[in-house]
């Protein structure tokens, strides 16, 4: 697996992030006090809205893995968002234990907790939805080994870059036989939501 880029973001104090799921239901995740990258800025915001549209469209996403989990709110959001099994891989030893300390802060078991895992891209095990907020090169570097562990009919939301590369990741996409199902947009960064695509034989 090509290395990750390593990004970090201040939080100076704890946070409450509040995230509106429906007009009963709000989601509160902690964030204690750190520097590991996933809070407040656009990238990740915008993937919380492309987990919200996706698991209000698919129930039927049961596992799922979040590649370069940072401070580890988008693993968080999936638990909270009732998928059974989640996934975080994180290359930083800093970011993992900041991780894993949020994790306490907002679940009261170990069983609830997303699990860590080493090297996701070479194991025999697939995804319904994969989740990456990363910038850098290794999106584009690995974008086939992450679209062969998703399952057909499974999910990929990719995030962290801006509309200047929008057309290279739809080029990738189509080339991995994902195909685009929404795109979210906060002044030039983007999310988009992506499908594998059953393959005819």
């Amino acid at each position: 697996m090509t290395t990750l880029d390593i990004y970090i973001e201040e939080r100076l104090k704890n946070e409450i992030v509040r995230i509106n799921i429906s007009n009963s239901k709000i989601i509160e995740i902690f964030l204690n006090q750190g520097s590991s990258f996933g809070s407040n800025h656009s990238t990740t915001l915008l993937s919380i809205e492309a987990l919200k549209f996706l698991c209000k469209k698919e129930n039927s996403i049961t596992n799922a893995l979040d590649l370069g989990s940072g401070s580890g709110i988008l693993s968080i959001l999936m638990r909270k968002l009732e998928i059974s099994k989640v996934f975080a891989c994180e290359i930083d030893e800093y970011a993992r234990n900041e991780s894993i300390l949020n994790f306490a802060s907002n679940f009261n078991n170990k069983v609830d907790y997303p699990r860590f895992i080493q090297d996701p891209l070479h194991k025999k095990y697939y995804y319904n939805l994969i989740i990456a907020n990363i910038s850098g090169s290794f999106l584009p570097n690995n974008f086939l080994e992450i679209s062969n562990i998703i399952t057909q009919n499974g999910y990929l939301i990719i995030s962290g870059f801006n509309s200047e590369k929008e057309q290279k990741y739809s080029i990738l996409a189509k080339e991995c036989n994902l195909l685009p199902v929404k795109t979210f947009k906060d002044s030039s960064w983007l999310s988009i939501i992506f499908k594998k695509n059953e393959i005819n034989t």
